[in-house]
C-alpha cells in the first residue's frame, strides 16, 4: 500500500505547475497582497498586531498544504477575498510551508 502511495505521489507531483512548486513566487504574491496585515519574511524585523505571522502559521501543527488551500479558498470576515488563482494559491502555500 506505501508503495502503491508513493508511486501516485511520484507521477502526480510533476503534474503541478512550476509556479505552483516555487515558493519565490508564493514570497512575492505574500508582499503583495498579505503583507499589509501579515509579517511575511522568515526573519521580520518588525510586528503586526492585525494577523499573525507566516512563520507562526506554518509552525502550527495543524498547518498542512491541504488546510491552507481549504483556507485560502473560501471568504473570511477578517481576510479581505483576493480571489486567488489555484496556481497563486499553490505558490503562496509552497511559501508558507517554506518557512518551517
Amino acid at each position: 500500500m506505501r508503495r502503491t502511495m508513493a508511486m501516485v505521489l511520484a507521477l502526480a507531483l510533476p503534474a503541478l505547475p512550476a509556479a505552483a512548486q516555487d515558493p519565490g513566487i508564493g514570497g512575492r504574491l505574500a508582499v503583495r497582497w498579505c503583507m499589509a496585515c501579515h509579517v511575511v519574511e522568515p526573519n521580520p524585523r518588525t510586528a503586526t498586531d492585525n494577523a499573525p505571522s507566516f512563520a507562526a502559521i506554518a509552525a502550527r501543527p495543524g498547518t498542512t498544504a491541504d488546510s491552507l488551500d481549504r483556507y485560502l479558498s473560501t471568504g473570511h470576515t477578517l481576510m479581505p477575498d483576493f480571489s486567488l488563482s489555484s496556481s497563486e494559491r499553490n505558490a503562496l502555500i509552497a511559501y508558507i510551508l517554506s518557512l518551517r
